[in-house]
């Protein structure tokens, strides 16, 4: 993969640096700050180094030996600046080359004027080839000659020696002034890093010069620390550099991996954001400084699922990172973005004086433009929800708790975004709340089936009746499967719920010697799961339910997930007696290859298409083709949504063979369905009775 350079760093991957390409028109080009920034930067730079060089004037120069060690040194930095694998990169905080580590050997060695300048040189190179932006190369530049400059000054002003070397005339105050200069080295890159990020990303540059600090102290410490060790080895005898270098080069693969690992701890591997951790941090810093107001928007991806499944995980991944590269460069003044996980993001605005609804309006506009993946361009929708300090809490946990609550507002009511504060007047959750809810209900027994009769068409006698999980929330009441399905199947609580609705529909219709066959829903999660098909038969094995009985129905999701796994699995079923039904046919994109690639029983034709059968002749023409196409392969049909009398009428002629819907029969408790199918025996007993009189 071709390594492309921007400030936000995106993934570490073997030891290089994989960043994204900064978006065109985005908010990080360079604008007035980040000129004044650079104008700041070379303006202290010149400065310094023109101190450095009126000081040096009237200083001794170093001996001819120390001058061969000083090129030697000098070599090692032009090298190591032009070799990204001796980098050592910790996100947008900054990045440490050995650099530091030659030009630090450099000062000790000899004039601190030639080191700026052969720095100044070696970075120069480095940023023209790694850096795109002219002001990227002119701070990089100004910033190296700035802190080496300022540590040479300290150098000669702390130890005015004749020369730097000669070990048995070095003093304590030749460790006092090695130790200074390389503290100020540190601390004034440090705060170059963060007054030159703070400009670019409009960050806080308190923050980033808080974090910088602390990653350069241990990072640059690391390599400034070598330099005078290399000082003593050339002094003493040459020999000794070749295990200088591997030691040198076991420390600086050691502080990389510290480091990697350090960033991993808080950023997304993926996109580089903050994760979940770090985001919770930075809005608990965020409320600690008092501000007018804190924003916290959490996001969700909509349609993420479909295009992770249809096209693949690739695909998905390199969506999830074109979705954050957008949010980072749109996200507002003062502002940090984070992947919370899967396709959930969000930012956290920092003492926001303007309109909260026209900014989230805003960004809303700019995040839904297409994303451009592998040169085509891709729409992706998103739902914000909106939580904002003191009305909708004062604390990380309240906040995003409410943003969640918004949010999932918004994904249900399809909206592009909603507040806390429209939230308060009816009982709302969010997905949070629900998935922490959802771990207990099974151990309370808030879930429980529901049977809705399939009935066929040609007599009206039942086929099969499909087992449908509901949720009685103590607080919320009824949830609707559609909220925490999609969820569970997102995690590992699908595989409790359906094993419960397993166990649950099986003994049901066992314990009331009901010989109906029983349809149930299976996620794709549990036909990718090894030990699905074993709990399953354990289950018809415990309750006496006959395999012949029960039908799976899946959805052509499972297919696209994971195809090979969804075959083998579907085929061990199948041997076994267990009929298997293809649930919403007709809505996706792989209708006819999961004819084509699985061996099934029926297809279940989606309610879009028969609500539609009456007004609509192109529905209708759908309907007769997918029953034709269906019976030729020699599969029943059931056909839902049917919801009256005329739905019903129309599917007969085209001779669909089953139906369901509303219209016959709501999803009823097991006690109710004894009943609906009492009365149901009775009424068809009298309409033959009087069909025959």
């Amino acid at each position: 993969m071709a390594i492309v350079r921007s400030p936000l760093l995106r993934s570490i991957e073997g030891g290089r640096v994989i960043t994204l390409t900064e978006p065109s028109g985005g908010l990080v080009r360079p604008g007035f700050r980040t000129a004044l920034t650079v104008s700041a930067l070379v303006g202290l730079a010149f400065g310094l180094v023109w101190i450095q060089v009126l000081t040096e004037i009237s200083a001794p120069v170093p001996t001819s030996g120390d001058w061969l060690a000083f090129v030697v040194a000098g070599a090692g930095l032009v090298i190591c600046e032009r070799t990204p694998a001796s980098w050592i990169r910790f996100g947008p905080v900054g990045v440490v080359t050995p650099i530091w580590l030659f030009g630090f050997a450099m000062l000790l060695l000899g004039s601190p004027s030639v080191t700026v300048g052969v720095a100044a040189l070696a970075a120069s190179l480095h940023a023209v080839r790694y850096d795109t932006a002219p002001s990227d190369v002119v701070a990089r530049v100004a910033s190296t000659a700035f802190s080496l400059a300022a540590a040479g000054l300290m150098l000669t002003t702390l130890d005015p020696a004749e020369t730097p070397t000669r070990l048995a005339d070095r003093s304590w105050s030749w460790a006092g002034a090695v130790a200074a200069a390389g503290v100020s080295i540190v601390v004034l890159n440090a705060f170059t890093a963060a007054l030159w990020l703070s400009a670019r990303r409009r960050s806080s540059f308190m923050s980033l010069l808080r974090h910088g600090l602390a990653s350069r102290v241990t990072a640059e410490r690391a390599l400034l620390s070598l330099a005078p060790v290399w000082v003593i080895a050339l002094d003493l005898n040459p020999v000794l550099l070749p295990l200088l270098a591997i030691t040198t080069v076991l420390v600086l693969r050691s502080t990389r991996h510290a480091f990697e690992r350090a960033h991993e701890a808080r950023h997304d591997q993926l996109t580089g954001l903050l994760n979940r951790r770090a985001f919770i941090a930075a809005v608990d810093e965020s409320l600690e400084s008092r501000p007018r107001r804190t924003i916290v928007m959490l996001m969700d991806l909509n349609g993420f699922k479909d295009i992770n499944d249809r096209l693949g995980h690739q695909m998905g991944d390199a969506l999830l990172v074109s979705f954050a590269d957008r949010l980072e460069s749109v996200r507002p003044d003062n502002a940090s973005a984070a992947r919370l996980g899967g396709d959930e993001f969000a930012v956290l605005v920092r003492n926001h004086a303007g309109d909260v609804r026209s900014l989230v309006e805003r960004l809303h506009a700019a995040l839904t433009e297409p994303l451009s993946l592998q040169g085509f361009p891709v729409s992706a929708g998103v739902s914000i929800g909106v939580a904002c300090t003191p009305d909708d809490g004062i604390a990380s946990a309240s906040l995003i708790r409410a943003a969640d609550v918004a949010m999932y507002k918004a994904k249900r009511t399809r909206a592009a975004y909603a507040f806390h504060e429209d939230c308060v007047d009816t009982p709302q959750h969010g997905r949070a709340n629900l998935l922490g809810d959802l771990s207990q209900a099974l151990e309370r027994h808030e879930l429980h089936v529901n049977f809705q009769p399939q009935l066929r068409v040609a007599d009206g006698r039942v086929d099969a009746v499909e087992a449908l999980v509901r949720w009685d929330h103590p607080e919320y009441g009824r949830i609707p499967p559609d909220e925490f399905i999609g969820l569970a199947e997102q995690t590992d609580l699908i595989r409790p719920i359906t094993d419960m609705v397993l166990r649950s529909a099986t003994q049901g219709l066992m314990a009331g010697g009901l010989t109906t066959r029983l349809a149930v829903n299976v996620a794709p999660r549990s036909l990718e799961d090894p030990h699905f098909t074993d709990r399953l038969f354990e289950t018809l094995a415990e309750t006496g339910f006959p395999p012949c009985q029960l039908e799976l129905e899946i959805t052509e999701r499972a297919l696209a997930r994971n195809a090979e796994r969804t075959r083998y699995t579907v085929a061990k079923l199948r041997e076994a007696g267990v009929r298997i039904a293809i649930d919403d046919f007709g809505v996706g994109y792989s209708s006819y290859q999961t004819l084509r690639m699985l061996d099934v029983d029926r297809v279940k034709i989606d309610r879009e298409f028969v609500q539609g059968l009456l007004a609509s002749d192109r529905d209708r023409t759908i309907v007769s083709s997918l029953i034709g196409l269906a019976h030729d392969l020699h599969l029943d049909v059931v056909a839902e949504g049917v919801e009256s009398q005329m739905v019903w009428q129309a599917l007969r002629e085209l001779e669909c063979d089953v139906v369901q819907g509303y219209g016959i029969a709501i999803p009823m408790t097991y006690i109710e369905l004894r009943a609906w199918l009492t009365e149901l025996d009775a009424l068809l007993d009298a309409s033959a009775r009087s069909a025959t009189a």
